[in-house]
């Protein structure tokens, strides 16, 4: 409570309209214009290179402006977040309650200060929602597969990545989340694409992006650029990106690196079968560092992944979520307080960008290399049935 009233206070000034000049709360004023574009025109942005988003996110953030919009707009955003927030913490509370060992109660301890580790970029954008339905399709996947489903589809419409967490289910759960997520997920599609053009044109622009200056790819071509030049940055799709010697076969190994990485994983749960939620860690670890974009708040899907690893008593990962937490510290550190540094590419701003990459690539490979110990292990089911477990009191 205490970390999102300081939250609450630091991003206070930031919410109101016009206040652009805090990197944290910039993209309010860019999704406020979205929304009364969906709103009022019944189109989604299809002509700004900047909307990247599947269809679901321009329904998310045209909420706030149907509920009041124009000067309530931030406010009102921020609410739903902060309720994705709370909603989140809740389950974890939850969820530890009724497992009743004390090691459990660190999985809404890592929620707590892992979102305050990243800072108040966490509600400055809408990756906190999407982490949100990751976290309850995990949390609900072996008791609640039908709400398990649908979490999973609306984090998928809302941003790709959700998907993850369907990987080292159990055949039967798979099946049954899988058939609702796909139902789900293509009714509010049609309903979706039938509200106006524009609706998959994120694909297109997805798909035309370079290497932005902060993904791990770039790091070793910014550190290059310090020592002899040769590299530019430039502002493309609404993101500070890296141009020169090399950065197209840097993109095209991103891509190879996710479709290398993904076979692994997918090896390593046919061969020993990890915890559901440890490997939707590793798959999330594994597309953030693989991935040509790498934008701070993105670190929110890893802390919302790792705080359900944390509730496990038999989870493969809990040192891996140690670096997680890290890691965001370290991306709040690079964004906003020195991304000033980075998006000029001076050495305390690619220093600072080295470390938090350095920092998430080895808790990318530690968290796959620790799958091995995991095998045969099915996600702990939550609520967990009570019958022969221990009952302890909540520390919080």
């Amino acid at each position: 409570m205490v970390t999102r009233l300081l939250m609450v206070v630091f991003t206070g000034v930031t919410v109101l309209p016009h206040s652009v000049w805090d990197a944290s709360a910039a993209d309010l004023t860019l999704y406020r214009e979205w929304a009364e574009i969906i709103v009022g025109r019944s189109v989604f942005p299809l002509d700004d290179e900047r909307w990247q988003y599947p269809p679901g996110a321009g329904v998310l953030l045209a909420v706030p402006w149907l509920l009041g919009g124009g000067f309530a707009y931030n406010w009102l955003f921020f609410a739903l977040v902060a309720a994705a927030d709370a909603s989140v913490l809740s389950l974890l509370i939850g969820a530890a309650r009724a497992d009743g060992r004390a090691v459990a109660q660190t999985g809404p301890w890592v929620w707590t200060v892992g979102v305050a580790l990243l800072g108040r970029l966490c509600y400055g954008r809408f990756d906190l929602i999407v982490a949100a339905t990751a976290a309850a399709a995990l949390l609900w996947s072996t008791r609640r597969p039908a709400l398990a489903g649908a979490a999973a589809a609306a984090g998928v419409l809302l941003k790709v990545w959700p998907v993850v967490v369907l990987l080292g289910l159990r055949r039967r759960t798979l099946w049954r989340m899988s058939a609702v997520a796909a139902g789900a997920g293509l009714t509010a599609s049609v309903g979706l694409t039938a509200l106006g053009p524009g609706a998959w044109s994120f694909l297109q622009f997805q798909s035309e992006r370079g290497l932005q200056i902060e993904s791990a790819a770039a790091t070793p071509l910014l550190i290059a650029r310090l020592v002899n030049g040769g590299w530019t940055i430039v502002h493309r799709y609404g993101a500070d990106e890296l141009s020169g010697p090399a950065v197209s076969a840097a993109a095209r190994g991103c891509v190879a690196a996710t479709v290398v990485g993904g076979a692994i994983l997918l090896f390593t749960w046919w061969r020993m079968r990890p915890p559901a939620a440890d490997l939707a860690l590793a798959a999330v670890l594994l597309a953030l560092v693989t991935s040509r974009v790498l934008s701070p708040q993105y670190l929110v899907w890893a802390v919302a992944v790792a705080a359900v690893c944390a509730l496990d008593s038999r989870t493969t990962q809990r040192p891996v979520v140690m670096l997680v937490l890290a890691t965001a510290l370290l991306s709040q550190v690079e964004f906003p307080f020195v991304y000033d540094r980075v998006a000029t590419g001076s050495w305390p701003g690619v220093i600072v960008l080295a470390l938090r990459n350095g920092l998430l690539l080895c808790a990318t490979v530690w968290s796959v290399a620790r799958l091995r110990g995991g095998g045969t292990r099915t996600l702990r089911e939550y609520p967990p049935r009570s019958v022969g477990r221990p009952t302890a009191a909540s520390s919080r």
